[in-house]
């Protein structure tokens, strides 16, 4: 019976691999043994989008996932996205009316975990484990692996990212690869399983933080001040290596392998807010006219009154059940928006400001992200859809491209797509009407306001997300040597034709054939579709105090501010 072991390495870049192969000896042999060549990803590149793209074969259009927000219906408030709020269906689901047992883990974006044919440990962004939350299908698994761990199973690092901190988070970085390196190898080895799918993150938060120590035309690039990291990425990505050496031993030659990342990464110098951007040119309008970081004397007072009751609730597991009646009042609203606006050093996003929807037209609620606010679909749209909607759609792209750097007064490099363009599907018209990305993504577009200024020269990150991902398959009939390039949502197709299964009638992915020998079998077989359902069940919304902790972890990211 042949086994399919597909690792996903979260934020690999090919050119990287590449540069490194000497020094990461599985993955070169994984190279010279099989196929590979790069994976285009979802645009733009996020990770939670692309891994459901990647898992599902569909555009996020299918989905209804376009970032790391989620909309509460009929409303501008906005929660985060988890797995249930992904309609299409993973492959693995696919795989159950073969009966085929599966092991997925750590995939980012799959809590709360779902129901499968075998075992699965959900992977970032999730509530914090004090012991007690259910990440894994069967529910029983969460405790028995959290027994065999010094402390409970952790998602992420509770460590942030700050300029100053590189050898503290390289610490955390191995830390955590280690930590599920062995949660995984331990489970492929004590669990039945024919497709088994591991995602190691921690490449993608040594790329994000650890970049300019690579790049020596990075302008944060600074060699003298910290030699000792000039090598800190090449090391995370060689314990990544060892890891990968350790699941390669629970197949062998009559197995296949494929070797995945979501997308690449380049070099990020500065950030520009979006919002900022809209509020200086009348699109987006705040009910005051003080900027939006600011606040009253009052309103500044109460915030800091607050302080220690918010730090109590993130800390405190009988807090949080005491003060959880007066979380649904309205005024538990008013004073946590002045508490995240005082403590987001004026930089919060949308929802926990006055915006004067009657007399707003475009606003940016996750990163890259525009929205006309279209009457009809928001709760206070003022624009038409249709001819006004559309003039205003040509209006926004001529500014956009015609943004000026504040140096040197020449034209930004900047790339607009139409939702049209990128993304099909039932879930079209909740997508962004604009997605806007800058200087091929070394400028990172955030949606945060109050920052004062439209450009920062100084991010938190020196790395960013590129499209271009990486791909490598090796396996009997897989020719070896061939240079093969494929998007993201050709994965689900690939693996579910490698199985025999009927592949979903409106995938937007296809079998990559060329992986394969032309007089193989899986060349030769004609690809079977059928008509297979969205994802039935219920969304399931996260509790306050969970979005509380999925933002903090998504805020020690760097992916919002």
């Amino acid at each position: 019976m042949k086994r399919i072991l597909l690792v996903g390495l979260d934020g690999a870049s090919p050119y990287l691999v590449q540069a490194w192969r000497e020094s990461l000896p599985n993955l070169d042999a994984l190279i010279r043994e099989g196929a590979s060549g790069t994976l285009q990803s979802t645009i733009p590149p996020r990770s939670v989008p692309a891994w459901y793209s990647f898992v599902t074969g569909a555009n996020p259009a299918k989905l209804g996932v376009f970032g790391f927000s989620q909309r509460r219906p009929a409303t501008y408030d906005y929660t985060f996205a988890n797995f249930s709020y992904c309609r299409a269906r993973p492959f693995w689901e696919w795989l159950d009316s073969a009966n085929v047992p599966c092991a997925v883990i750590h995939v980012p974006g799959t809590f709360p975990p779902r129901k499968l044919n075998g075992v699965m440990v959900s992977g970032w962004p999730m509530p914090l484990n004090r012991g007690n939350l259910i990440y894994t299908y069967p529910s029983w698994l969460s405790r028995k692996i959290d027994s065999g761990l010094p402390a409970p199973f952790e998602a992420v690092s509770p460590h942030s990212i700050t300029p100053d901190n590189d050898e503290l988070m390289l610490h955390e970085r191995l830390r955590i690869l280690q930590m599920h390196g062995d949660v995984a190898y331990r489970l492929l080895q004590e669990h039945e399983w024919q497709l088994a799918l591991v995602v190691l993150s921690p490449l993608d938060r040594a790329s994000h933080q650890f970049w300019r120590h690579i790049d020596v035309g990075h302008p944060h690039h600074d060699a003298k001040s910290a030699p000792n990291m000039n090598s800190a990425l090449k090391h995370v990505y060689e314990a990544t290596d060892k890891q990968l050496g350790r699941l390669l031993e629970l197949i062998d030659d009559r197995d296949y392998v494929f070797v995945v990342s979501d997308h690449g990464f380049g070099p990020c110098h500065r950030s520009f807010y979006l919002n900022e951007w809209l509020l200086r040119n009348g699109y987006l309008v705040l009910q005051d006219e003080r900027t939006a970081g600011s606040l009253s004397m009052g309103a500044l007072f109460l915030a800091r009154l607050t302080t220690p009751l918010f730090r109590l609730n993130d800390r405190s597991p009988l807090f949080r059940r005491l003060s959880g009646p007066l979380k649904k009042r309205a005024i538990s609203n008013f004073v946590r928006d002045r508490y995240v606006r005082a403590s987001g050093a004026g930089r919060v996003r949308l929802n926990h400001l006055p915006v004067d929807w009657t007399r707003t037209r475009a606003y940016c609620p996750d990163e890259s992200s525009l929205y006309l606010n279209l009457r009809g679909r928001d709760p206070q749209g003022i624009v038409a859809p249709g001819q006004e909607a559309s003039h205003l759609l040509d209006e926004l792209e001529e500014r956009l491209q015609d943004i000026r750097d504040p140096h040197t007064g020449q034209k930004v490099s900047v790339d607009v797509w139409r939702k049209e363009n990128i993304y099909s599907g039932p879930f079209l018209r909740e997508a962004p009407e604009l997605t806007v990305t800058m200087d091929n993504y070394r400028t990172n577009v955030f949606a945060e306001l109050g920052h004062g200024e439209i450009f920062d020269d100084k991010p938190l990150w020196s790395g960013n997300h590129t499209p271009e991902g990486l791909l490598i398959a090796r396996g009997p009939d897989i020719r070896a040597g061939q240079q093969s390039d494929a998007e993201i949502v050709d994965l689900a197709p690939t693996i579910l034709h490698l199985m025999n299964a009927p592949v979903p009638i409106d995938i937007d992915g296809s079998v990559i054939m060329d992986l394969f020998e032309p007089d193989s079998a899986y060349y030769l077989r004609e690809v079977r579709f059928e008509d297979l359902p969205l994802h039935d069940g219920s969304t399931h919304d996260l509790s306050p105090d969970e979005e509380t902790e999925v933002a903090k972890q998504l805020k020690d990211l760097g992916y919002i501010e």
